[in-house]
């Protein structure tokens, strides 16, 4: 075994690969003609650098339209924002909370959708009665109730489209605050003050 012999980057790389596959380290050492100490520090060395890696930040570029990146500087400018890398390092790092679906509302859309489906359901059986009334030649069977059952419908329709809009203006609304959150303390108005 020679004690002088320096590993070049390549062997401590594939040293190290070997390594974490279970080569035993004697093998290792007689097959680079090192001792032991050499074939563990090139393992450990490796992974050392792997733990360096995974926690250093990492540069990311994406492409957007001016008209994008314009409505994005607007946005930070009315939050005084004068930073847009910071903007968006905040934004990634609420992700989780932002992108996250909106359980109570989804569940309401639900139910909202099956009363819509009740709603067409009973329209249809309306509008059946009619067209068999009138295939048969006889008089329609559209009273004063069958009007008023109709108006009722519609205005059912009505409120629930209303709710609907409701529903996401709470939501963007939260959507808002989570943004706001996320970006607080980024305003000018914060920076001036840390100067």
């Amino acid at each position: 075994m020679s004690r002088g012999r320096r590993l070049t980057e390549t062997e401590r790389l594939s040293i190290a690969r070997e390594r974490s596959q279970g080569v035993p380290a004697a093998d290792l050492a007689v097959r680079y003609d090192v001792s032991l100490k050499s074939i563990y520090n090139a393992a450990n060395h490796a992974s050392e650098r792997q733990m360096a890696n995974a926690s250093r930040s990492r540069v990311i570029g994406i492409r957007v339209s001016d008209r994008d990146l314009r409505g994005f500087d607007a946005a930070l400018a009315r939050r005084g924002i004068a930073h847009r890398s910071d903007a968006m390092r905040r934004l990634m790092l609420a992700a989780d909370d932002i992108l996250r679906p909106d359980e109570s509302t989804a569940e309401e859309l639900r139910s909202m959708s099956a009363a819509l489906n009740r709603v067409g359901n009973n329209v249809n059986q309306v509008a059946r009665r009619l067209n068999e009334a009138k295939l048969r030649g006889e008089p329609l069977p559209y009273t004063a109730a069958s009007h008023a059952e109709i108006r009722d419908l519609a205005g059912l329709v009505f409120d629930m489209a209303d709710q609907i809009q409701e529903l996401f203006r709470a939501r963007r609304r939260s959507l808002d605050l989570s943004v706001t959150q996320a970006l607080s303390g980024l305003n000018a108005e914060a920076d001036h003050d840390a100067e």
